[in-house]
């Protein structure tokens, strides 16, 4: 008789789907291949893990690839980091959708056929160390690599456990291809060749509970997950490969009840409605990952613009006045203001200063409108078509005819070119060779003017000029440094302790509070640990299967 162990754990917990397309809501026609797929996880002491990706992307033929979309197998995650190969940080947003969590990454170059590129990202998951139910003081996980339809030629999975556990402790649902220590803590790593097309590697492991401080006792979508029965000589690495079969099969079957379509089909029906027209450059801002400060900044240029209030000084920082006729009437006036306007305005103190607390509040009140309006429409979609926005209002500047009707396009289409992460410079390309002409009715001109222009023609006054003054004409490199100065130093001073202003703006999470963090490793140069190899680490400098992976 075969005496056998049985392990559970939640299936579901670890699936992990990587969608590559050159859009996320569009269709993408080509054809490409993973060269590797490599996966080290460390299992923290506080119950989450730590999930690292070594992805090596080609591009066989068809449409450029600009980003990839890797999904996580929890909606309480931290994005860390991103990296190309050649050391560039990568922009990786947190993309979720209903119950399609993903994380996008922005290649650094668009991808074209015939060429390859490989990428790291990490983050940090919680809620993926369950109890074991049929290992008595277990705890355990399932972990499957991202599955997708193309070919990955080679496939690693490297679990780094807590710090305490040795080989004897541990039981895995597939024999290990081998293991060994890193810090002091125990690896077990699997390694498959070849990958076909929606095909799946999973793995699972379990160790005794107390060497982690934190663990689910269900799955959080309460789906029941069958044991996974391991013969007495589960560590035997000679365990035959029909018995691994027979595993691979079983976890297949569960995974098609779970719920596999939603993750294998890259096509998810949650974005229909297209492009979400019709925002304020302030909403967009929040769109286009402006800062905190810096989008508050925008609401004061726009309140500036609509001569709402007037800026009385701005060190140690930024002294607001209302202005007069807004303050006799302001129920009058609100029908011009958006709802982030008043929400600035409620945050005035009687000293004129602005409180951060309400004016957090402000910030995450901007989040929460412009997330419901975002509800059903692509979000990568509206981040690109609020670009070209960015990038028309430009057009309209440079194609002036002349400095006067350029000046007047700046003004107009002012809260949008600030949202240009290179407005200075191309407001000195645009009127390098032509004078600046400002308005005597630019409100925010004469803020930034007499507050950082080092020579003001006209001394700054508790009220704002009329229109009897003639504001002079700049050159517009002065001008371009002048408003520049005005921006950067309005973005920092907007109140006494940006740190708390930073601190009071909650995340938007649904649910249940995060209890994710910040992921502790971020650099792995690769993912090795061939069965004859006796390092035990994992570099280029090894003798085994990494030395000509390219990673370092």
């Amino acid at each position: 008789m075969v005496k056998s162990h049985a392990i559970t754990v939640p299936l579901t917990s670890a699936f992990i789907l990587l969608f590559l397309t050159v859009n996320a809501c569009t269709a993408w026609s080509g054809t490409y291949h993973l060269d590797h797929e490599w996966v080290k996880i460390w299992i923290n002491k506080n119950g989450t893990i730590d999930l690292f990706y070594n992805i090596t992307v080609s591009l066989d033929s068809g449409d450029v690839i600009r980003r990839v979309y890797v999904g996580q197998p929890k909606r309480d995650f931290t994005i860390g980091e991103a990296t190309d190969q050649n050391g560039h940080k990568l922009k990786a947003y947190d993309m979720s959708s209903g119950s399609q969590y993903q994380v996008e990454v922005d290649l650094y170059q668009p991808l074209n056929p015939g060429q390859t590129i490989w990428f790291t990202l990490t983050t940090n998951v919680a809620h993926m160390i369950y109890e074991d139910k049929q290992n008595t003081g277990n705890v355990g996980m399932q972990f499957i690599p991202s599955w997708f339809a193309t070919t990955v030629n080679d496939v690693r999975v490297m679990i780094v456990l807590p710090e305490g556990v040795n080989v004897s402790m541990v039981k895995t649902s597939v024999n290990w291809t081998n293991s060994g220590r890193e810090d002091g803590r125990l690896w077990v790593y699997w390694q498959k060749q070849i990958l076909q097309p929606n095909g799946q590697f999973p793995v699972g492991i379990s160790f005794p509970k107390q060497y982690v401080q934190n663990y689910d006792t269900e799955p959080t979508n309460g789906t029941p997950s069958p044991p996974i029965v391991l013969p007495s000589n589960w560590q035997d690495p000679l365990l035959p490969l029909a018995v691994i079969g027979v595993f691979a099969i079983a976890v297949v079957a569960v995974l098609a009840v779970v719920g596999k379509r939603a993750y294998v089909t890259p096509k998810v029906g949650m974005e229909t409605l297209g492009i979400r027209r019709g925002l304020m450059a302030v909403e967009a801002s929040y769109l286009l990952d402006i800062k905190p400060n810096k989008l508050v900044a925008e609401i004061l240029y726009s309140l500036l613009q609509k001569r709402a209030v007037w800026v009385e000084s701005t060190k140690p920082s930024i002294k607001l006045k209302i202005m007069e006729d807004v303050r006799r009437n302001l129920t009058a006036h609100e029908a011009s203001l958006r709802y982030f306007e008043i929400d600035f305005l409620e945050s005035l103190k009687p000293d004129g200063t602005l409180s951060e607390t309400i004016l957090a509040k402000t910030v995450m009140n901007l989040r929460d409108n412009v997330e419901e309006k975002m509800r059903g429409y692509c979000r990568r979609d509206t981040i690109d078509y609020y670009r070209k926005v960015v990038a028309k209002a430009w057009e309209q500047v440079e194609q002036a005819s002349t400095s006067d009707l350029a000046s007047k396009a700046y003004d107009e289409q002012l809260l949008w070119l600030l949202l240009d992460p290179n407005y200075q410079t191309r407001t000195q390309t645009v009127f390098r060779e032509r004078p600046f002409e400002p308005s005597p009715l630019w409100f925010w001109y004469w803020y930034g003017y007499t507050n950082y222009h080092p020579h003001p023609a006209y001394a700054p006054t508790s009220q704002p000029p009329t229109g009897t003054i003639k504001p002079p004409t700049l050159p517009g490199a002065d001008f371009a440094n002048n408003i520049a100065k005005a921006v950067e130093g309005t973005s920092n001073n907007i109140v006494l302790n940006l740190e708390k202003f930073a601190n009071s703006i909650l995340p938007a999470q649904p649910g249940a509070p995060k209890a994710s963090s910040e992921p502790v490793h971020h650099q792995a140069t690769c993912v090795c640990a061939c069965h004859a190899c006796a390092c035990a680490c994992a570099c280029v400098s090894c003798a085994c299967a990494c030395a000509s992976g390219g990673v370092g």
